[in-house]
């Protein structure tokens, strides 16, 4: 029985009728009565979707108030939510809920859409949705709508997720691009949230091929970007930009190691930048870490047309520390370094279907010229020992100066200089 029925059958019930009670008692009753009818109906919980559905009107901005839009971008391709309902992928709906307050505090509306392999192929799930109730009115109704906002943008989320594209692949810089055309003419805090696990089949950043290593393919990449004028022709100048799952794919899809999600990550820095036109602020373009994993929901989880596949290199790393290998300032290998080096060779000949790559580090001490050139001739010493060691095929690369040093944050500066002295073996499946 509804708070309504009750009343009515409080009074119903009573002994005597408010005719019989006085005019002031029954005009109390009456008064009575017509305020629980009043608030009943904003005391109710609509349903979910009834409770958004005000998101959806026209929106004027009051003076004073802020008047620009965040834009958010679904990745609907099979690698990032997966070809059956059994491989779902991350569920981005809860990770945009929890931060929705943070990217919609300084906008006035919010869109949100899902895109798939062609740049063309924008399925808008909500356009240009209010984010703040208009002035006047019920307050306590103001407050909850209000407090559904997040989840109102990311039951939209959801949907988009569940959005089937016409034909496999993902063209995340062009839908990127589209985005910023649709932003264009925004006014205020331009702001676009790219959920994707930054693996593009499509375009100029087409990651088939990728070797997933090192920032010269990087720079090839944004090179290639840049004569296409895809990061040009849909300028992102000004709008601020978070990718956020790079490098998380579907549970049944190929999945990078923590070596290439970093890989990934920078190179979608460095895009990013070129797309703002090398303009960017430090806050334009942001490559947000998603931690923990979120099923994706059963509505989320459809059958849809598989990508092209990425292929992700499988490398195993055999660090060997330079000290042991060379003096400093010498690519001449040491006597002690033999047992090392025999022992490596002896492991890789029994490997098949592998190729090998010797990787020269330096610490940052020299001078730049001097440290390609000690890397690469380090690289090249070890190459030719596990060649005469009976090991074939093995490329030498110097990389100067090292990018970074596993477990850095725990080594003492000696250890992170003995680090960055290293020689990394790297062996490709």
């Amino acid at each position: 029985m509804t708070g309504h029925d009750r009343a009515a059958h409080r009074v119903t019930r009573s002994p005597k009728s408010p005719a019989h009670r006085g005019p002031w008692t029954a005009c109390l009753l009456l008064l009575q009565a017509a305020l629980v009818a009043a608030l009943l109906p904003g005391c109710s919980e609509p349903a979910p979707q009834a409770r958004c559905d005000w998101m959806k009107k026209s929106v004027h901005p009051a003076e004073g108030q802020p008047r620009g839009q965040t834009l958010i971008l679904v990745d609907m391709s099979s690698s990032a939510r997966g070809s059956t309902p059994a491989s779902g992928g991350f569920d981005h709906a809860r990770f945009v809920e929890k931060r929705a307050g943070t990217w919609l505090a300084d906008v006035a509306t919010v869109s949100v859409a899902a895109f798939g392999g062609d740049s063309n192929d924008i399925r808008w799930i909500a356009r240009d949705w209010a984010v703040r109730p208009e002035d006047g009115g019920n307050e306590t109704n103001k407050t909850r709508r209000r407090d559904a906002v997040p989840h109102c943008v990311s039951l939209a989320v959801t949907d988009a997720q569940a959005t089937v594209p016409d034909r496999g692949g993902s063209d995340v810089l062009g839908a990127m691009t589209e985005a910023g055309g649709a932003l264009a003419d925004v006014e205020g805090t331009r702001r676009l949230i790219v959920l994707t696990d930054g693996l593009p089949t499509t375009g100029c950043a087409d990651l088939r091929d990728a070797g997933f290593e090192g920032d010269l393919e990087i720079d090839a990449i944004v090179r290639r970007c840049q004569a296409a004028e895809d990061v040009t022709r849909g300028s992102l100048a000004s709008v601020r930009t978070v990718l956020a799952g790079v490098g998380r794919t579907a549970r049944e899809e190929p999945q990078a190691s923590n070596a290439q999600t970093h890989w990934l990550g920078r190179l979608w820095a460095r895009l990013c930048a070129a797309a703002h036109q090398d303009t960017a602020r430090s806050e334009d373009c942001t490559v947000a870490p998603v931690t923990g994993s979120e099923p994706l929901s059963q509505k989320a989880s459809v059958r849809r047309p598989r990508d092209p596949e990425i292929a992700f290199p499988h490398r195993t790393y055999k660090e060997v520390g330079a000290r042991a290998l060379f003096n400093t300032d010498s690519s001449a290998l040491l006597r002690e370094a033999q047992p090392e080096l025999k022992r490596i060779a002896v492991e890789l000949r029994h490997m098949s279907g592998i190729k090998v790559r010797v990787l020269g580090y330096v610490d940052p001490r020299g001078g730049s010229a001097n440290n390609r050139r000690l890397s690469q001739a380090r690289a090249d010493a070890v190459r030719a020992e596990l060649e005469r060691l009976g090991v074939k095929g093995v490329t030498a690369v110097g990389k100067g100066v090292a990018d970074g040093c596993p477990g850095a944050g725990a080594l003492g500066k000696e250890q992170k200089l003995q680090c960055d002295r290293r020689v990394d073996i790297v062996v490709v499946r």
